[in-house]
Order: structure tokens, then sequence, then C-alpha cells
């Protein structure tokens, strides 16, 4: 059935999901999506990174650049990717964490893996080849310049 619907609807079904979800990102920062099957359930834990929904994101859209910076606490940066996919910047990776400890007779042991993906639909054309990425602090920063293209031009408006 699902193989009926126009691909127009199918990407416009899939921007709307993304919107939705980035709106939970915003107003509970702690969300974490779990999808199972075919991603039809939502789970709402708590998290530095949410398993799905990905790391959170600022993004920046200026005349010449634009800039995202994406939360990714306790990542080396060998624990994720970034791509440039069209008109969208794909972060995706995975987080491992394990914690024992043996003391008094006693011995716990905790861990926990997930995996993440985070597409970010960009306003404007950048231009592939002059893309800088810097990670520090747990925070990844983007700096994607625009094509000549899609550089916002000003128009002086006169008043009378």
């Amino acid at each position: 059935m699902s193989g009926l619907v126009p691909v127009s609807w199918k990407d416009s079904a899939n921007t709307l999901r993304e919107n939705v979800l980035s709106i939970f990102d915003r107003w509970l920062p702690g969300r974490r999506s779990v999808r199972r099957g075919r991603g039809d359930d939502w789970d709402f834990g708590f998290g530095a990174l949410t398993l799905t929904g990905g790391p959170a994101i600022d993004l920046i859209n200026d005349d010449d650049e634009i800039i995202v910076a994406a939360e990714l606490p306790g990542l080396s940066e060998k624990d994720f990717q970034v791509e440039l996919e069209g008109q969208r910047v794909v972060i995706r990776g995975e987080k491992k964490s394990a914690w024992e400890d043996k003391k008094d007779g006693y011995y716990y042991s905790e861990s926990s893996y997930g995996s993440f993906y985070r597409a970010v639909p960009l306003p404007a054309e950048v231009d592939p080849d002059k893309v800088e990425a810097v990670y520090k602090h747990g925070v990844l920063r983007l700096r994607l310049p625009k094509t000549e293209a899609a550089k916002a031009r000003r128009v002086k408006v006169k008043v009378n």
C-alpha cells in the first residue's frame, strides 16, 4: 500500500516528521526517540543523545554561510560521521558507555549502547569543497559556506 503514495508526498511526510521530531527536541531536551521495526514507536526517556533523534542542533543562517553546532557529549571524533547529502547535513554515529565498580563484596556493572542519526535540512545551497568541521569539548561545529548563487543580496530601499 505504501508504494501507492506519490514520491513527492513521501518526501513531504519525511520532512514533516523531521520537523515534528525537532519540535520535540526543543520542548523535551532529554527526549529519547526509539524506533522499533518500522519506526512507529516513540519512547520519551532521558539521555544526552537521543538514540535515533540524534544530537541537539543549533543552526545559524547568515548572508555568507550556514553554521551548524551539534552537541555530542562524551564522544570522540571516531564515534561519529558527518556527511553532506544534497541539501542536508547528516550526522550519525554510535555512543558506547560501560562502567563497573568492585568494592566491599559487591560488583556493579552498567553499560549502554545506541546509535543515533540526525539529518539537518539546509536553507541554502552550500559549497561542499569549502566545508569546515571542528569538534571540541563535545560540540561539533560546521561552517558551510554558501555558493555565490545562494548568498543573500541586499537591496537598498529608498524612503521618500
